[in-house]
């Protein structure tokens, strides 16, 4: 069995309970639902992520980048990575919703 054919069995296996009981009519629209609320779930929590930092540092990503410049620690090139990496995902989030025609944010 090739293996596209494997995975449509598995997707149809998991999504055949909500199709049974009537809350959905067809697997896209189980798909297209679960990816839909995956992505504005993590476009949000990017986005409360990217937020938090800003309200400690009480300044942007760009400022803050600024203000590490020859005197950053170890804990502050920490915080530097993980709010560059939660503006990286968001961007990556939005643009994949973008590219699949979601309306995700």
């Amino acid at each position: 069995m090739k293996p596209e054919t494997e995975y449509i069995k598995r997707i149809e296996h998991l999504v055949k309970p909500l199709i049974e009981m009537g809350i959905y009519d067809s697997p896209e629209k189980v798909l297209r639902d679960l990816i839909v609320n995956l992505a504005k779930s993590r476009i949000s929590m990017y986005e409360r992520k990217i937020r938090r930092f800003e309200s400690k540092h009480k300044m942007s990503f760009s400022e803050f980048t600024e203000s590490l410049k020859g005197k950053a620690t170890p804990k502050l090139e920490d915080e530097w990575m993980e709010w560059e990496s939660a503006i990286n995902m968001l961007e990556a989030w939005n643009r994949a919703s973008r590219e699949i025609g979601l309306s995700a944010t």
